[in-house]
């Protein structure tokens, strides 16, 4: 293993992060796959003295099928995997590698990759498991990696199509006969036939990260008094502010101007009008935060991850939205860290990008409410005595009853709409 190689997959309840070497050596793991470790106990050690061990000598083998394989033609080569038995028959393959046919460099150099990345040594420990679990050939899966390394998500995206394949293949049905009793006209039942994989169920072991989510979401429910509290906003104001100044705004501070930075805005402006609700509950105690890290969340291939921006009454608009991209990128990169995601004191949700039109969103604790953002709809709405068309959203707001009563969270939602139907506000802090 050389230096920068990924060296590991950690995966916890919040990130999955591939861990690379920083140092040269050959990787020896001491604790079986799959066994439950504890934090600080040692699962493998790098041997830094021992050199890796190059590409080429792993093929020295070939060599030597190659010279006995030498003399006979493709004919007899052809014949003799013919006759062998099924297990037998690859023997055949390395005709058609290595120095024997002379092949081009570059088909030599690809088949090196593919031999490393298909050797499972150089496999990541989930890409093992993964393969290991369905029987797969790693060689057929497309790598995307790192000097040609199969990933976890090359794994997922080949099972995905396999299984996109085997619907295909088996749709055009004929209608099924009507069902008999076998049982009892013979006396030895049929066995039922074999399905394919992927045809009518599959199964996927869930994620350390799954796993560990979907624990907390549980613990949400059963340890908060949570309550949702609704209403909408005129989003007009602020789609034309956004239409005259997004062109401006993209190239000063080269990110594209969205409404999350509007919202966060006003969610700052909403925490200081009632600082309930930027509270939380330890023991039997209530802390009062008097700073405004909001987490904001991200929706990625492998769940919802809740990265935290940090002092949101500090930054200007242009800041935010460099922020929210930037955090969306580490998600999507995996390359979230920790301390990406912890100490946040509110979060905002926008499951309008999915076309969502209301929900309740589920409290992220120690936190006491979060802010559901939904999908624009235009709607007649009364505007003065007249009835007009206008962009609408509904927004939500889930809270812990135990600590913020009814009336500041209708407090709290009403000011989230008086800021964003007037936007001026936000900038004159009024």
């Amino acid at each position: 293993m050389d230096a920068e190689d990924p060296l590991y997959v950690l995966e916890t309840d919040k990130v999955t992060m591939t861990i690379n070497a920083q140092q040269a050596g050959r990787i020896k793991i001491v604790v079986p796959e799959e066994d439950v470790v504890k934090i600080g106990q040692v699962v493998a050690k790098l041997d830094t003295d021992a050199k890796p061990e190059p590409a080429a000598a792993k093929s020295e083998p070939e060599p030597e099928k190659e010279e006995k394989a030498e003399p006979e033609t493709r004919e007899q080569a052809k014949t003799a995997s013919g006759s062998r038995p099924p297990e037998q028959a690859p023997a055949s393959v390395p005709q058609s590698e290595g120095p024997p046919f002379n092949a081009p460099a570059g088909m030599a150099q690809a088949k090196e990759k593919a031999a490393a990345r298909t050797d499972s040594d150089e496999l990541s420990p989930a890409v093992r498991r993964m393969v290991a679990e369905f029987h797969l050939d790693p060689g057929a899966i497309p790598a995307t990696g790192k000097d040609g390394r199969l990933t976890k998500e090359d794994v997922v995206r080949y099972m995905d199509r396999a299984e996109k394949d085997a619907a295909t293949q088996h749709a055009p049905r004929a209608p099924e006969p009507a069902p008999k009793k076998p049982e009892k006209a013979a006396p030895h039942p049929a066995p039922e036939p074999r399905r394919e994989p992927g045809e009518r169920q599959s199964r996927v072991r869930m994620t350390p990260f799954r796993q560990r989510a979907a624990e907390r979401l549980v613990l949400s429910q059963q340890s908060t008094a949570t309550l949702t509290t609704f209403n909408e906003v005129d989003m007009t104001r602020v789609m034309a502010l956004r239409e005259q100044y997004k062109g401006m705004f993209q190239e000063k501070y080269g990110v594209k101007l969205g409404f999350m930075s509007f919202f966060l805005k006003a969610a700052v402006d909403a925490l200081k009008t009632v600082p309930e609700v930027n509270a939380s509950i330890q023991g039997d105690e209530i802390v009062v935060n008097h700073f405004f890290d909001i987490g904001v969340a991200v929706g990625t291939e492998h769940g919802l991850v809740v990265p935290v921006v940090r002092d949101v009454d500090k930054l200007s608009f242009g800041d935010l939205e460099a922020a929210v991209h930037e955090m969306a990128r580490k998600a999507n990169e995996k390359s979230l860290t920790l301390a990406d995601l912890s100490g946040g004191v509110f979060t905002v949700s926008n499951g309008g990008v999915y076309g969502n039109l209301l929900s309740t969103p589920i409290l992220n604790p120690p936190q006491s409410a979060i802010l559901g953002m939904h999908a624009i709809k235009k709607r007649p709405v009364a505007v003065g005595d007249e009835l007009a068309l206008r962009p609408m959203m509904y927004v939500a707001m889930s809270y812990d009853h135990r600590i913020v009563d009814g009336r500041e969270a209708v407090t709290f939602l009403k000011r989230i709409v008086e800021c964003i139907e007037s936007p001026e506000r936000l900038m004159l802090e009024i």
